[in-house]
């Protein structure tokens, strides 16, 4: 098919007739721009920024892991220069989210130890740059890291230490503007842990990205996050839609149950509840602000009393513990032969 022909059947898509995955309660602000181009098998996403760090991620999970990712067909640059589509194959299915109700308590197992499975293996995947995180075109660029806490993105980040700078910078402004509010007692935080390897994340894991095709087989999509990060990290977006207030966008609790044994041995859920749980509020606290790094020091102020003094780290006994449970796990995994995906 040319890209005239591509053309033509994305300036004919009806949103209502053609949207994919749209869920009138969750998408207050519209459908997600993906769509089918009906009668092919096939669906067109636009894509706002570089488009071809998703196309490497896709093509690396094909190259590395067996995880179902759709496969891309062509990328084409959107008509009135508003980005890219991604022509890639359609998946004949439901999200997990919509599927879940309907499933037995046995396939819902299956399906979460399939994840498992997964987000394994992709961790085991080799990483381009092991020291650049973010997304990746596998050239070594360094791109910046989008969603999550990074929301609109930040960076790029040459290394990882300077990934986690960035994080302790924001934790500091915020540090900064609630004493400049008035708050007489320094508010304490612990730097970044450095201490994990960075490795292949897909970095936005929700049950909609998570789709159950009519042959009951789990497929990831939606690789736009992908790229080289802590494995903690993976736990971001599931941790946050169990914290949320909002019922309307909390996991079924079925499903939360076990979110950290999906993610497996990293200590994610640790790292989630006492570091990175309200990053994402202590920076919209101040994303508007502009605050002088160097305050605390114009200041007089001593700087024991402001600089971090400890690691965001879990304890060692936290960690053994952890990895007890990863072996009872992976090995009830292998007996009952639920690695195999659906």
């Amino acid at each position: 098919m040319s890209d005239d022909e591509l053309y033509t059947l994305i300036k004919n898509i009806n949103g209502k007739r053609d949207g994919i995955g749209y869920m009138p309660n969750l998408d207050v602000m519209g459908s997600p721009p993906v769509y089918h181009l009906k009668p092919y098998n096939l669906v067109a996403k636009l894509v706002t920024f570089d488009p071809w760090t998703e196309v490497y991620a896709m093509q690396h999970v094909q190259q590395h892991t067996t995880i179902p990712v759709p496969q891309v067909h062509r990328v084409i640059p959107e008509s009135r220069d508003r980005g890219f589509w991604l022509v890639m194959d359609f998946i004949d299915g439901e999200c997990l989210l919509e599927a879940w109700p309907k499933l037995s308590w046995w396939r819902r197992l299956q399906a979460i130890c399939t994840l498992r499975s997964y987000i394994q293996q992709l961790h085991r995947a080799p990483l381009p740059s092991p020291d650049i995180p973010g997304p990746s075109d596998g050239t070594g660029r360094s791109f910046p890291c989008l969603g999550n806490h990074f929301d609109d993105g930040a960076g790029p980040f040459s290394t990882y230490a300077a990934m986690a700078a960035w994080h302790d910078h924001q934790n500091h402004r915020f540090q900064v503007l609630l004493h400049q509010q008035g708050v007489k007692k320094i508010w304490q935080y612990s730097k970044f842990d450095q201490s994990l390897p960075l490795v292949f994340c897909h970095f936005d894991l929700h049950m909609r990205n998570i789709m159950l095709d009519k042959n009951n087989r789990v497929w990831l999509i939606d690789w736009a996050f992908a790229g080289a990060y802590p494995a903690w990290f993976e736990y971001i977006p599931l941790g946050s839609t169990v914290k949320t207030a909002n019922l309307m966008f909390s996991l079924p609790r079925s499903f939360a149950w076990f979110i950290g044994f999906i993610v497996g041995g990293c200590c994610a859920p640790w790292y989630y509840n006492n570091y990175i749980g309200d990053f994402y509020l202590r920076i919209e606290s101040y994303r508007k602000r502009l605050i002088d790094s160097d305050y605390f020091v114009k200041q007089g102020i001593d700087p024991k009393l402001w600089q971090p003094a400890d690691m965001a780290r879990p304890s060692l006994p936290h960690v053994m513990v952890q990895r007890c449970f990863d072996i009872v796990y992976d090995t009830f995994l292998v007996v009952r032969g639920l690695f195999v995906p659906l």
